[in-house]
């Protein structure tokens, strides 16, 4: 083939072109580079429209979270809640709630779950970081594992910068009591009580009170037999009362002749 051939003829200019000679420059680029350039706008908006998108979805799902937080109470409804945004902004707060439910409802194995998770990835400056480890020394204590309990505890009171660490102390000192020691426990609140201010100090006088009362050796009652005793008040008290013997009447005195 020829090199005349293997020449490109160049597209024939628009009778528009052609009335206006000023637009031959524009033309030429638009030949040149127009078209690449309008596809690469084109895929430009795409992004942005994607961009846009994205950002609705997650603020529409952040108010779905917001809400779900806000109007969720039961365990089932914290559950779905949780497996749905835990891990949204407000994914923290969530766990943290059904974390508490679960402590309420005594499922401590489940509660401690939770908390021990929340613990283990929470930031050093996470404003809830105090509250979950307070949790997880709850769900030891409610788990009967007083030496886990005693030393999450201690890792709170440590700071008294720590806006949970009066409660912590409180905690340290009770779980000595509840692993036998109520002598130290009592010293333990005799100390605290000394630097404790007035609610501080009405906190201490209730624990002490408690523990005087408390027998380490006592063994609780079951729920059967709370419910027996229950069921045989119940009983006591629907009994009509007794009417008291109503008096004879005097006799008459024999009549003499």
């Amino acid at each position: 083939m020829s090199e005349e051939n293997n020449v490109i003829p160049e597209p024939e200019l628009p009778d528009f072109v052609k009335k206006a000679p000023e637009l031959i420059p524009v033309w030429d680029w638009w030949v040149k580079e127009g078209k690449q350039t309008l596809a690469i706008v084109a895929a430009a908006a795409v992004c942005v429209g994607a961009v846009y998108g994205v950002k609705g979805w997650m603020k529409s799902r952040a108010q779905a979270a917001n809400n779900a937080l806000m109007t969720a109470y039961s365990t089932e409804e914290l559950e779905e809640a949780n497996a749905k945004y835990g891990s949204s902004k407000v994914g923290p707060a969530v766990k943290l709630r059904l974390a508490k439910s679960y402590y309420d409802a005594a499922r401590y194995a489940d509660a401690r779950d939770i908390y021990v998770a929340y613990v283990a990835k929470a930031a050093k400056d996470d404003a809830l970081l105090p509250v979950a480890m307070l949790g997880l020394a709850y769900a030891y204590e409610g788990d009967a594992d007083y030496a886990k309990a005693k030393e999450q505890y201690n890792l709170l009171a440590q700071d008294d910068a720590n806006p949970v660490s009066f409660t912590a102390k409180l905690g340290v000192a009770r779980c000595t009591a509840l692993a036998g020691d109520k002598d130290g426990a009592q010293k333990q609140l005799d100390a605290l009580k000394e630097k404790a201010d007035a609610l501080g100090k009405a906190r201490v006088e209730r624990l002490s009170d408690m523990l005087k009362r408390y027998d380490p050796n006592r063994k609780p009652a079951s729920l059967l037999e709370q419910a027996d005793k229950a069921a045989l008040a119940i009983q006591e008290a629907a009994k009509p009362a007794e009417k008291p013997a109503e008096a004879k009447p005097a006799e008459k005195p024999a009549e003499t002749k």
